[in-house]
């Protein structure tokens, strides 16, 4: 069998009593405040994030199919610029002002070409079943400011040391450990790129707009993980970047490569303010930034070229059939006439009206589940005016098709007991350019993050 079924860890936990799963459940939530997973709230209130206690267990034929899957989404997805260069309709659906187009001019440098990122692709995959392989579809991109980068891999030490007698019995004679650590595929990647260049890896900069105090509160804890491995990081405010004597220096400390956490509209919003971000710029040139400008094709509207039949021909045999298969039908969301989930030519407006109920409008690069309805949860009054807002707002919008989001059911804490509550979840999958992680994400919300209130589910290999 190439998968592990449900009950088999379903049983193992129920067989433990409440009185030891709720000991356990405390367990989790000391340790997860304890190890840095936290999320602040836009009153500046750090919130602990709740782990799952039943992790996902996946096995090898899984984490194989899905590093094949991804990888085949993330090459799509490098194709973009040139696609956007030569065809002008690519250019109307992603679109870049002239104020990103002059940044983007910078990675025509000849040194800025090695393209290295850490990536998420989100997704409805589930691995508990028979289906495992056909019935997940990919929810969108996000190669720029990948969260769960710490967490992931913190959940899954949280979840071994807890659980690790119950799985070790549910398992009898079976090697588990976490997946794939996405802070490896960080450091891993950072050392190729440093090798691609030419120059040692002795400091990065993590780099992130210090204007924002909430959210996920990942870079301290990233940094302190370099460190731990013999590279100096420090994290710093883009603004806060120096060229002295033609070395890059943040906060004192010469570095050698960025990771960033920010988009590039927030170093165009910097710059209109009156800062020099001249360091950063030529990082950007010579090919230092991670993820690099290239990854901001990463916009939701990526997945309209991807399902519509102009542009199939740019793509592979294999991507085409995995776009066919697993991609959620998306258009931009304007007045135009466009095919629609069957391959029927339609005008968008007046479709998008008459289908609320199986259709989701969303901002083409907000994240954190920002600004995203789902048609069935609204009055034809309010999809009507989100979609007015769509169409004359500052922020474009993609409408998509609704994706089925499964559920499952978690030993919880609440009013002072356990409860076996059921929550919806997603897969989140980690990428560089050889290897993949996971992290899944549960909520009692259809829209799935951890910013709405959501926890995250360890993912564990049996081997």
């Amino acid at each position: 069998m190439d998968y592990i079924p449900g009950s088999r860890l379903d049983h193992a936990l129920r067989r433990l009593g409440r009185g030891a799963l709720l000991d356990r459940l405390h367990a989790m939530r000391a340790l997860a405040d304890v190890r840095g997973c936290r999320y602040v709230n836009d009153a500046g209130q750090p919130r602990t994030i709740d782990i799952a206690l039943k992790p996902w267990v996946l096995t090898s034929q899984q984490l194989l199919m899905f590093h094949r899957s991804v990888h085949l989404l993330a090459d799509a997805l490098l194709r973009l610029p040139r696609l956007y260069a030569a065809r002008e309709d690519v250019r109307r659906i992603i679109r870049f002002e002239p104020a990103r187009e002059s940044w983007l001019r910078l990675v025509r440098h000849p040194r800025a070409r090695p393209l290295a990122v850490v990536g998420r692709l989100d997704s409805t995959a589930i691995y508990d079943h028979a289906r495992w392989r056909a019935d997940f579809r990919m929810l969108e991109p996000n190669t720029v400011g990948v969260g769960g980068v710490h967490y992931a891999p913190t959940g899954c030490g949280i979840v071994m040391d807890v659980l690790g007698d119950v799985l070790s019995r549910a398992f009898p004679g079976r090697v588990i450990t976490a997946t794939p650590d996405p802070r490896q595929l960080l450091f891993d990647e950072l050392a190729a790129v440093a090798r691609r260049l030419g120059r040692p890896l002795k400091g990065i900069a993590l780099i992130e707009n210090m204007d924002f105090t909430t959210g996920t509160d990942e870079f301290g804890e990233l940094a302190r993980y370099f460190a731990s491995r013999g590279l100096k990081a420090v994290v710093a405010d883009p603004r806060q970047l120096r060229l002295v004597r033609g070395r890059l220096v943040a906060r004192g400390l010469p570095v050698d490569l960025l990771y960033r956490d920010s988009e590039l509209e927030e170093f165009v919003d910097m710059e209109t303010g009156g800062h020099r971000l001249s360091a950063l710029r030529r990082a950007v040139s010579e090919g230092r930034l991670i993820s690099g400008l290239t990854w901001e094709f990463d916009q939701k509207s990526a997945w309209e070229i991807f399902t519509d039949t102009r542009f199939m021909r740019y793509f592979r045999p294999a991507q085409r059939a995995f776009f066919r298969q697993h991609l959620l039908w998306t258009r931009l969301v304007r007045d135009a006439r466009v095919t629609d989930p069957s391959g029927r030519t339609v005008d968008l407006l007046p479709f998008i009206r008459r289908n609320k109920a199986r259709l989701v409008l969303k901002p083409n690069t907000l994240f954190g589940g920002e600004g995203v309805t789902l048609g069935r949860t609204v009055s034809q009054r309010e999809w009507e005016s989100v979609l007015q807002r769509a169409l004359r707002g500052r922020e474009r919008y993609v409408v998509q098709a609704l994706a089925r989001v499964p559920t499952d059911v978690f030993p919880m804490l609440r009013e002072g007991g356990v409860h076996f509550t059921e929550r919806c979840v997603v897969s989140g999958f980690f990428f560089n350019s050889s290897a993949i992680g996971l992290v899944g994400r549960f909520s009692g919300l259809p829209v799935v993050n951890v910013s709405r209130g959501g926890g995250l589910i360890p993912a564990l290999w049996v081997h």
